[in-house]
């Protein structure tokens, strides 16, 4: 089951960079983010530079914006991809292992009932 990625982050310490841009441009800026992230999302990675060249109305000065952001974009979905995949490895593991392994079965001792060890009940089972 893959999950689909439906967030990213914008970082705090982009503020300072992109404040000064007019208000047009952070526009322009804010949509290519949503763009850039959807398609790393699918395709899970997109060189920078080939995303930036499909903007057409970024200014210079906010393309170098787009630069920086986009690789945090990048850089936090293949973190995200791979924690799906170990996820979903980890799941798959913990399935494979309970299809494999036999319940204990309790025995009596001294009255109580407890179950073996691992070893003993090897040695029960060869018999």
């Amino acid at each position: 089951m893959h999950k689909e990625k439906k967030s990213f982050l914008i970082y705090m310490d982009a503020y300072l960079h992109i404040i000064t841009l007019p208000a047009e441009q952070r526009g322009e800026l804010f949509s290519s983010l949503f763009w850039y992230a959807g398609q790393v999302a699918k395709k899970g990675y997109m060189d920078v530079t080939v995303a930036a060249a499909q903007c057409p109305g970024l200014s210079p000065e906010t393309r170098m914006a787009f630069y920086f952001m986009a690789d945090s974009i990048q850089r936090d979905t293949i973190q995200w991809l791979e924690k799906q995949a170990n996820y979903q490895a980890a799941a798959e593991r913990r399935e494979e292992k309970k299809r494999h392994t036999v319940a204990p079965m309790p025995f009596k001792g001294r009255g109580v009932d407890v179950y073996p060890s691992d070893e003993e009940a090897a040695r029960l089972s060869r018999g």
